[in-house]
């Protein structure tokens, strides 16, 4: 590093403006997210538009980040992080505000697409420019507390969007994230700092020259097709033709990307690094675990509000333990696994995660809301005091070359594990009610008030969509408690050295 570099690096004001910074983008990308979803229903209405249309700004938002994250990744391990993740803030913003201006569904989708760029380009570097800000002693607490960032997001989000879609419609929405897209610019163009000089940034050697661009293409290729092919897995059934040729090209573009990096000499992703344990089995770990509680979040509000009978307001109460939670164990979980090691946080959080999905194993159709809290609160803290741990191990076996494209698959398999989890969850769902004698789908659910006069039929099919909660949980527990197992059994972090170089 330079002398500049060092200074600013061995400032410790300099880690909390980062933070500021990095915080504040994770808020939004959240607000943003969740705005969204709340927003649907009024952007089909005033767009005159289906409900499932619409949900494609949703998916095609999930896509462009879910593609992107790990070219963007190397991208800033080449060029500099400040510089990639500065120009996300940008598309991000330019794409909001366009979905403020937008009169038709195919301009909104556009600004959604436009967003998901911007969104892969923050998630890629907001990790790393904290793990380098940071201490090494000190990055368990660097990554918690970006995790409690995300969980802050989740809390207020719902809330503000809520009001303000209420209040002044959906466009209010993304006018609000456009200035605050604005002013994050400002302050992370003035605070951020490249920490690594350009002579020690990893492969800039002939700067995007050297950039590989068959490997971006592949490893884009491959998740888009598997996230495609999960999505409308459920929908078309699993046996569709459709369904096998989108996972056989997965198949096909995964073999040649592996064939790709391991003869590369500009390689996206340097492969030897899942021959540490650590780094192999934390990857693993956090797929499994992203798998089982994804449904949770996708399927609870249907149980709350159609099967209990709640309110929307109050079953958004009813689902805050877990974010809250979240904001509470993330940087605490960070700074006490920075002194005992990385292992045996993660396996406690796997242990209370599972837990909480055996809590949801035991609903029924006439439950108290109160016992949704419980799991909702033991799944946050089973979150926060995973994730944060995770994170460290893995980001630290990569070294401090690597983090941006480690940053990005990490953020990757969180969600890719999310959309797995859904579909699968989904699907379980789906089978076990058409099994029982009830319409596949989920919205026949919304024929049906759980307040009102419940006849047998509506008893029947509440019970239906009960059963096949039940098989999700029970399922969810099985993938957590295989995250927990490889946790186990990993090395704790200092046992190992880091992976080798790359290529």
């Amino acid at each position: 590093m330079t002398n500049i570099t060092r200074r600013i690096a061995a400032n410790p004001s300099y880690k909390w403006w980062v933070y500021s910074s990095v915080g504040a983008a994770a808020f939004i990308t959240v607000s943003d997210q969740t705005g969204t979803t709340l927003a649907l229903p009024r952007i089909a209405h005033e767009l005159n538009a289906d409900i499932p249309t619409v949900q494609w700004m949703y998916l095609i938002y999930t896509l462009f980040i879910s593609a992107l994250l790990l070219p963007m990744g190397r991208l800033s391990d080449m060029l500099g992080r400040r510089r990639i993740y500065t120009t996300g803030l940008v598309v991000f913003t330019c794409g909001a505000a366009l979905a403020y201006f937008a009169g038709q569904l195919p301009l909104l989708l556009t600004a959604k697409a436009i967003q998901g760029v911007g969104v892969a380009m923050i998630q890629a570097n907001g990790m790393a420019l904290m793990a380098e800000a940071f201490p090494k002693k000190q990055r368990g607490t660097a990554l918690g507390l970006y995790m409690a960032g995300i969980g802050t997001g989740a809390v207020s989000g719902p809330v503000i969007s809520g009001i303000m879609i209420d209040a002044w419609g959906w466009r209010s929405l993304y006018l609000f994230i456009t200035l605050v897209g604005v002013a994050e610019i400002v302050l992370s163009t003035c605070v951020i700092r490249d920490l690594v000089s350009s002579r020690d940034r990893m492969g800039n050697s002939n700067g995007l020259k050297s950039f590989d661009w068959v490997g971006a293409i592949l490893s884009a290729g491959t998740l888009v097709l598997f996230l495609l092919s999960m999505t409308y897995g459920h929908r078309l059934g699993w046996s569709h033709h459709l369904v096998l040729m989108g996972f056989s090209f997965a198949a096909l573009f995964l073999a040649g990307f592996i064939v790709r990096e391991l003869k590369s000499q500009d390689s996206m992703i340097d492969l030897t690094l899942f021959k540490v344990p650590v780094f192999s089995l934390g990857i693993a770990a956090r797929f499994l675990a992203f798998i089982s509680g994804s449904p949770v979040y996708f399927l609870m509000p249907f149980y709350v509000i159609q099967v209990l009978g709640v309110s929307a307001s109050r079953a958004a109460f009813f689902m805050l333990p877990a974010p809250i939670m979240m904001i509470i164990t993330s940087p605490l979980s960070g700074r006490f696994s920075d002194k005992v090691g990385t292992k045996w946080p993660s396996v406690t959080g796997l242990c209370l995660w599972s837990t909480a999905l055996i809590v949801f194993t035991r609903l029924e159709i006439d439950s108290n809301p109160a016992i949704v809290s419980v799991g909702m609160l033991l799944l946050g803290a089973g979150n926060g005091i995973f994730s944060s741990p995770n994170t460290a191990a893995v980001m630290t076996v990569a070294g401090d070359k690597h983090y941006g494209v480690v940053a990005a698959l990490v953020n990757m398999v969180r969600t890719s594990g999310n959309l797995t989890g859904i579909a699968i969850g989904t699907t379980i769902l789906v089978t076990t009610m058409t099994s029982m004698g009830f319409e596949p789908s989920l919205s026949s659910l919304m024929e049906t008030n759980g307040a009102g006069i419940r006849t047998l039929e509506s008893i029947e099919l509440m019970g239906s969509f009960v059963k096949g909660l039940h098989l999700v949980f029970i399922l969810g527990v099985c993938f957590s408690t295989c995250a927990a197992v490889f946790t186990t059994f990993r090395p704790e972090l200092q046992q190992h050295p880091p992976a080798t170089e790359p290529k």
